[in-house]
């Protein structure tokens, strides 16, 4: 099985509408901060580069994180079970819904210190 695309790059940040407000005068296109899962989320479309801002990671009550920062990429693959019998998985799999649709997701650690987040997309968004 493989990564068939990179849906973002999740970054940490504890002022949200202070992240929101500095990308959109780089030029960015800025969804609307929105409650999701244990904290807030936007979605910021800079050129080809898609980022989603989080004030606190889905994972992180399993691992130390930092207060702000990069967390990782999110990687679309053909199989997430298949994905995950290669590596020990630090958080999921389960299931989440938001502005993307229905997705199974799972993270694992990588070398370097950094996560990965595997899905799958189950149902496109509405």
């Amino acid at each position: 099985m493989a990564v068939t695309g990179m849906a973002n790059l999740a970054v940490k940040v504890a002022d949200l509408e202070g992240a929101r407000d500095w990308y959109r005068a780089a030029g960015a296109t800025v969804s609307e901060p929105v409650a999701w899962e244990n904290g807030r989320r936007a979605d910021v479309q800079l050129g080809t580069l898609a980022l989603t801002l989080f004030t606190k990671a889905i994972y992180e009550d399993a691992c130390v994180l930092p207060d702000e920062g990069f967390l990782h990429p999110a990687l679309f693959v053909d199989v997430l079970d298949a994905e995950l019998a290669r590596h020990a998985v630090l958080w999921g799999p389960r299931i989440v819904q938001g502005s993307f649709g229905t997705r199974r997701i799972a993270f694992v650690e990588a070398p370097g210190g950094i996560r990965l987040e595997f899905m799958e997309q189950l149902a496109p968004p509405d």
